[in-house]
């Protein structure tokens, strides 16, 4: 069996050689100094002829970004990243040019094949391999897919059908559950990989996935549980380790971030992947030399043509007052995507001497305005920990929350809501430093109006017939939104028991409950009249939200 796996591999292989010396013969002669599609083609079959696949990579998806709709572009790219192992890529590609471009490129069947193979994905593979013979009895590869479709069958006689199977519904059920997380759906991400821990309970990866989705969806203790289950069954998991310093360090949690990072200080990776996370972890705590030093480990991989790691080994090298190394590496992100303006940007500011280190993030976004809307997003969810912290009554988190209110750059609402925490759980003075001013809060009449409304409404919240975790995302998805709104105009919630049996109601509506305004009007005390219009008015507020 072994000896069929070796033919099946190497089969493939020559497969995707041979269409990609087969498709650069067919090419017309080279356009010197026209940055066209046809111009990085060419430059990328030069590559691929020299072995250097990662640079056939580079050059082919900037001919498919020229030209979009060119069908062998996108195929050859496909080649290439199968031939890199990035199967997952390849058939997204193939798959995009049959459901998009051309339904009668029967070719891409065939190629879809081979990625399934070396997936393990044999009924995949089979699947695929049939059709592109149902398709093209008389074409190209007849041969190839027969002999295929043959190996795939050899291998199902040797009694391992039901194993495979298993191997085969793991691999698809967590590619799924990562597109899930990628396109927001975190919700469809969860259950998928609760049910695939559930079923496979070393399969590591899984974990470390379904840690990401609850941080995402701001469950961020349940993030924490999983993880923390990981380093109980797999103690030296690296991206456990990884995320989990992330996690803490996101949620202020500073003492146990820094036990996570000296667990990190003390890892050696060999495999470049582990040096990769490694590094960019680093990066994002802010410890610049060694995240050099891991990412430089790496650069001579085929994780260096990721847009990302240039921006890392750019800021990394600033931060070390290394400005000439980091110039190139911005220079060199945006030879990879000319139109990346965190690149220019930071060019710009190099070349005139305004760039600041505090100024200078391993996050990279494409435009101010997803700058902007990562900032909301980030301090939407740090406000969401603070209401979580506040409705659980966590003494021991008041320290925390005085370093929110002494740090410079957070906005002053997080310092606001972080003050009336820290005072509600300590019952100590709470010191406030902004850009313009300090100041010390010692009771609750040293608060604005829109801070305080904003809790009356919460201690309503709190009365009402609700679970914690149903108290804690009726917050973060109605009560939070609001606040914000409002205090960004310094305007405050008036009623505060008409304002809380509207949101209960409307929540209640959103999850699919029966509940009448009558009842929860009953439940607060206040009028059916005065839950009608209190609903209006944030109903109102969440539609003019900004999202």
């Amino acid at each position: 069996m072994t000896g069929s796996r070796n033919t099946l591999m190497k089969l493939m292989g020559e497969n995707m050689r041979k269409q990609l010396h087969a498709s650069s013969e067919m090419k017309g002669t080279l356009i010197p100094f026209v940055q066209s599609g046809d111009y990085f083609y060419k430059k990328a079959m030069r590559a691929y002829q020299q072995r250097n696949l990662d640079k056939a990579k580079q050059h082919l998806e900037r001919a498919v970004k020229l030209s979009p709709e060119e069908v062998d572009y996108i195929c050859q790219l496909a080649a290439v990243l199968s031939e890199l192992g990035e199967y997952e890529a390849s058939n997204e590609w193939l798959t995009f040019v049959l459901d998009d471009l051309d339904p009668e490129y029967y070719d891409c069947y065939f190629f879809l094949a081979n990625n399934y193979a070396h997936m393990g994905l044999f009924k995949q593979t089979e699947e695929n391999a049939q059709k592109y013979l149902n398709h093209e009895p008389d074409g190209e590869f007849v041969e190839d897919a027969e002999e295929l479709v043959d190996l795939i069958l050899f291998e199902k006689s040797e009694d391992l059908p039901q194993e495979l199977g298993d191997e085969e519904q793991l691999i698809l059920e967590h590619e799924e559950a990562r597109k899930a997380i990628e396109s927001g759906r975190f919700s469809e991400a969860i259950d998928l990989l609760e049910n695939m821990t559930d079923a496979y309970s070393e399969f590591w990866p899984a974990y470390n996935n379904l840690a990401l989705a609850y941080f995402y969806d701001e469950q961020y203790e349940e993030a924490i549980r999983v993880l923390d289950l990981v380093l109980t069954k797999n103690e030296g998991n690296l991206n456990a380790v990884c995320n989990l310093a992330l996690f803490y360090d996101f949620l202020g949690q500073h003492v146990k971030r820094d036990l996570m990072l000296e667990r990190l200080k003390n890892v050696y990776p060999i495999h470049p992947d582990h040096s990769y996370k490694l590094g960019s972890t680093f990066g994002f705590l802010g410890e610049h030399e060694l995240a050099f030093h891991w990412l430089r480990k790496v650069e001579v991989t085929r994780h260096s043509w990721d847009v990302s790691f240039y921006h890392w080994m750019a800021v990394s090298s600033f931060q070390l007052d290394r400005p000439d190394l980091a110039k190139r590496y911005w220079n060199k992100m945006k030879e990879l995507d000319p139109s990346n303006q965190v690149a220019s940007v930071h060019l710009t500011k190099l070349e005139d001497g305004t760039i600041e280190k505090d100024r200078v993030s391993y996050r990279s976004q494409g435009t101010e305005v997803e700058g902007e809307k990562e900032k909301k997003h980030d301090y939407h969810a740090r406000m969401t920990h603070l209401m979580l912290l506040y409705t659980r009554r966590d003494a021991e988190s008041a320290s925390l929350l005085q370093t929110y209110c002494k740090r410079k750059d957070e906005p002053t609402i997080i310092k606001e809501l972080s003050a009336y925490v820290a005072l509600t759980l300590s019952g100590e003075p709470v010191h406030v430093l902004t850009e313009d001013n300090e100041f010390t809060v010692s009771n609750y009449n040293d608060f604005p109006e829109h801070v305080l409304s904003g809790m009356r409404v919460i201690a309503e919240l709190e009365q009402a017939n609700i679970s914690d975790s149903e108290l804690h995302e009726l917050i973060a998805t109605i009560w939070l939104r609001c606040y914000v709104k409002l205090s960004e105009s310094k305007q405050s919630f008036q009623n505060a028991k008409g304002t809380a049996a509207a949101m209960l109601y409307l929540w209640k509506k959103a999850n699919g409950s029966d509940v009448s305004q009558t009842d929860v009007a009953n439940t607060f005390g206040v009028s059916t009249s005065t839950v009608y219009s209190y609903r209006k008015k944030i109903s109102s507020l969440l539609e003019s939200e900004e999202l």
